[in-house]
């Protein structure tokens, strides 16, 4: 999931099933292993009409870590 913002999750809402905060997170990592990026910068995508591109995010490799910054690309069709 990407996002151009720094936070999408609800402070305060919790899941039903588990009672913990951050419900978005645990859905997606924790029981999907879908990664969540924030902070991106989409708005020169959306300007020059790309709607579908791949999309390579390279994370650094941190010893028990949970996050990372990246390197995120956006590869378009010319």
């Amino acid at each position: 999931v990407g996002a151009d913002n720094m936070a999408w999750d609800v402070i305060g809402l919790r899941d039903p099933v588990t009672n913990t905060q951050l419900p978005g997170h645990l859905i997606l990592l924790a029981r999907s292993g879908i990664y969540i990026i924030e902070n991106l910068q989409l708005e020169d995508l959306a300007a020059a009409g790309y709607s579908r591109f791949t999309f390579v995010c390279l994370p650094l490799k941190f010893m028990g870590a949970t996050g990372s910054p990246v390197r995120p690309v956006a590869i378009v069709n010319a």
